[in-house]
């Protein structure tokens, strides 16, 4: 067996922590960057993984937080100088990452797989559900802090299924931005003992999404393949559609929106060229 080389594992964490932030899989960067199957194998198998596995493990998360940390700073100040033109680059970024997802699907265009693109569609529309108002408060509150927690799950979880983004999820349901102003403010060291629990508590339903996520997608990727990608090319189309839908609640300027445009292009030119396996 190949010796790690913990340097290149932790560059290439650094690079799959950047799909935690920007809209981009960091499923499929993880494939690309060739520890996807890995990463899957470890967690499904938790306990034998982290006694094999534990440096290769450790020097990923610490990859991932440091990534996390360094791009969550970058887009905090991006969405509230330019959101318009942000959400264009990241609507850009999923919908490249699209025609990739088709090939899964082994072109089998039959009734029973495009009813599976409709569940994967629907099931986007009862998570836009989860947003009950248009600007979300994080709060201490029981109730506050198991949406935090469900948040979490949902968006570390979905980082699993190749070609979802985590934080493309958190845009549609309210929590992105939220979340960018707790994590940005705990770097300052600023309110710290509510943004610690805040995090906490969402760190804890990012570890319970991922471990449940993975098992789902080791079964489905195993027995169900092709209607497993037929169903996730539908949630990324809505997801899409969703965020593009949110940009007409935004007033900016003529160049704004130009702007926009051209990073929608680059967007969807880097996921289209790059996020392949």
């Amino acid at each position: 067996m190949k010796k790690d080389n913990y340097l290149i594992i932790f560059i290439k964490s650094f690079i799959v922590g950047l799909g935690i932030i920007f809209p981009i899989s960091a499923s499929y960067l993880a494939i690309g960057l060739g520890i996807y199957k890995r990463l899957l194998d470890d967690i499904n198998n938790l306990k034998t993984g982290i006694k094999k596995d534990f440096k290769f493990l450790l020097t990923f998360a610490i990859g991932i937080v440091f990534s996390a940390l360094v791009s969550c700073l970058l887009i905090n100040f991006t969405l509230k100088k330019f959101p318009v033109a942000t959400l264009l680059c990241f609507t850009g970024l999923i919908i490249g990452g699209i025609p990739e997802l088709f090939k899964k699907t082994k072109k089998e265009y039959k009734l029973s797989n495009f009813i599976w693109l409709i569940i994967g569609i629907l099931l986007l529309v009862g998570i836009s559900f989860f947003k009950t108002e248009s600007d979300v408060i994080l709060q201490t509150t029981f109730a506050g802090l198991a949406k935090i927690f469900g948040a979490g799950a949902l968006a570390a979880g979905s980082m699993m299924i190749p070609g979802v983004s985590g934080s493309a999820l958190l845009v549609i349901i309210g929590f992105y931005e939220p979340m960018l102003a707790v994590i940005s403010e705990t770097v300052k060291f600023t309110n710290l003992n509510t943004n610690i629990l805040i995090i906490a508590i969402f760190g804890i339903g990012m570890i319970m999404g991922i471990l449940l996520i993975s098992k789902l997608m080791g079964y489905f990727l195993e027995k169900h393949e092709t209607k497993t990608y037929f169903a996730v090319i539908g949630f990324v189309g809505a997801s899409a559609i969703n965020i593009i839908i949110s940009l007409f609640g935004y007033t900016c300027s003529t160049v704004q929106i130009v702007i926009g445009l051209l990073l929608f292009a680059i967007g969807f030119i880097l996921s289209f060229k790059f996020l392949k396996e």
